[in-house]
């Protein structure tokens, strides 16, 4: 006779809703948790990213409220923070920002590199009286502090300075051509900076000009049929950008220009949307903006040099014996005024000088006078130490007097 232990049987057979259960098979244990502490997993994850998308709006806010930009185009001194937090804002956002109600109301920035405006402002055309060595010279700051050197070596020279911030050769060049029938020089100047050549694939320094644009334009040029071919950009003076600031069709067809030809151009860096309102987004558009840059100059130059099949290294060499033909046939002495920066060595000089060499172009390359890889020529902002700079002066004044005798 077999009798049932109900006891027992009911102690083997306890309901898992009341506790866990464990399962081995093969050496291993499975757990199952209860569908309560479960759930209080799940709702622990879930509040703890409210709380920290919370904690980022509120972050967010605060920056924008306390780091604010100034809206105050000539206000040039923002803050370090303010300017910080204020890198990613869209290129549109910036350039719109720096506009004022007519051009001498809007930020200096704005003013800068325009080539009419530069050709017809008063700088002195005709030497001075007792001054028997006008000089004009195109380039950029670079070059501009050459000129201002000049003077101070030589107080029979006058010099005429017409630049643009960061400007790249086409802006140089554009300039030196429009400027033909003002000018009355016996020596011209054609400086090159080798890290604003890379702009010879750009229309504007609104896309060269990187976190801080300047909106100057200037022409693109092709080679068709071994001559240059200049494309004018759609904007060409601060007025202009200032009418295409409020004609939404206006501005339409000048950013559809610089996507077709400026490599630098890229629309979520360029047009304004919500990313603007947003401190912490905008720093990551600036990562891409950064990583957006990067990539196209790495195809124009690298450590080793400028890459030999950029379509621009044939335009640049044109330019250069255009520059000089032209000058002689005016009477006057040209001078190509090559400047390595840092990290370019002698790059530019080894682009450019088998043309220079060619043409019997006169030019000074400052690659030996004060070598681009040492930091102890430069000064914080990357232009020249001042007795950096003055050796380059002595060596172009050099050439100056050999080339005319004095």
């Amino acid at each position: 006779m077999h009798l049932h232990n109900s006891s027992t049987s009911s102690s083997n057979t306890r309901s898992p809703s009341n506790q866990s259960s464990v399962a081995t098979r093969e050496g291993s244990q499975e757990i199952n948790l209860p569908p309560s502490r479960s759930k209080k997993t799940v709702g622990s994850v879930l509040k703890t990213g409210v709380y920290a998308l919370l904690s980022l709006v509120t972050l967010d806010i605060a920056i924008n409220a306390f780091f604010r930009y100034p809206t105050d185009p000539q206000n040039v001194n923002p803050g370090s923070l303010n300017l910080y937090f204020d890198y990613g804002r869209s290129l549109e956002g910036k350039v719109f920002r720096q506009l004022g109600k007519t051009n001498q109301e809007s930020a200096p920035i704005a003013q800068a590199g325009w080539i009419e405006n530069q050709l017809t402002q008063d700088e002195p055309v005709k030497p001075k009286a007792g001054i028997d060595l006008p000089v004009v010279i195109y380039g950029m700051s670079f070059s501009s502090h050459v000129g201002e050197a000049l003077q101070k070596l030589d107080p029979k020279v006058t010099t005429r300075l017409i630049a643009g911030p960061y400007a790249p050769p086409s802006h140089s060049f554009a300039a030196y051509q429009r400027d033909r029938s003002r000018r009355q020089a016996k020596v011209v100047i054609f400086g090159i900076l080798a890290s604003s050549v890379q702009g010879l694939d750009s229309m504007t320094g609104i896309t060269l000009g990187g976190e801080v644009p300047a909106p100057y334009t200037f022409p693109q040029y092709d080679l068709v049929a071994g001559k240059l071919k200049a494309i004018d950009p759609k904007i060409q003076t601060l007025a202009q950008l200032r009418s295409a600031r409020d004609n939404p069709a206006q501005w339409q067809a000048f950013e559809d220009q610089l996507a077709e030809r400026d490599r630098f151009y890229d629309p979520l860096t360029f047009q304004q949307n919500p990313i603007d309102q947003s401190a912490i987004l905008r720093m990551a558009r600036r990562a891409w903006a950064r990583t957006h840059r990067e990539q196209v100059v790495k195809s124009i130059h690298t450590k080793d040099g400028f890459n030999p099949r950029w379509h621009q290294l044939p335009v640049l060499q044109h330019m250069v014996e255009e520059f000089a033909a032209q000058a002689k046939q005016e009477g006057a002495l040209p001078i190509v005024l090559l400047i390595q920066d840092q990290g370019y060595d002698d790059h530019l000089y080894q682009v450019l000088q088998p043309t220079l060499k060619r043409a019997d172009i006169p030019y000074v390359s400052t690659h030996g006078i004060a070598a681009a890889g040492d930091r102890q020529n430069f000064v914080a902002d990357g232009h020249f130490t001042e007795a950096a700079n003055r050796k380059i002066t002595v060596a172009v004044l050099g050439l100056i007097n050999q080339r005319l005798g004095r």
